[in-house]
């Protein structure tokens, strides 16, 4: 019984880290895939329209903490505050708002050999998710200095 109770401690700890057990990995192929249910890669372009169609609730061209956080947890079941740490870690002017320019140039500084139009696959979409999600390393390790860990 000890063992049992520990064993699922253990596992409610691991689930509070890595959103459900989710690797970097695994939540790029469940993006990759609702982007392009059909196919194995998305263009930023494709992530822009769907991150407008899908987490900008209100229309207004900005995705704002509270609506990122809330479909992200919905979805990927990070916590919230893991999903906050993260849209605040891509949000590179600290405007409160995720909005295309800075979907797309941190995609294409953290891919520095991608285009904008280059298709990414899952293995290129965890890269850009390492950089920004506060659990890839127990801290995000993006170039930006303010980044939230």
């Amino acid at each position: 019984m000890l063992l049992q109770t520990i064993g699922l401690v253990a596992s409610i700890l691991v689930l509070g880290v890595y959103g459900a057990g989710m690797t970097l990995e695994s939540m790029a192929a469940q993006v990759v895939h609702r982007v392009n249910p059909s196919g194995s890669h998305v263009t930023y372009d494709q992530l822009r329209k769907f991150l407008n169609v899908n987490y900008d609730r209100d229309n207004n061209g900005c995705v704002s903490y509270a609506e990122f956080s809330s479909v992200w947890t919905a979805i990927y079941h990070d916590s919230l505050d893991v999903a906050t740490k993260f849209v605040t870690n891509m949000d590179m002017d600290h405007d409160g708002c995720l909005d295309d320019i800075e979907v797309l140039v941190n995609g294409v500084r953290n891919n520095q050999h991608l285009k904008i139009d280059y298709p990414l696959g899952v293995h290129d979409f965890a890269v850009v998710l390492e950089v920004y999600h506060p659990t890839a390393t127990g801290t995000a390790s993006s170039p930006d200095p303010g980044v939230v860990g």
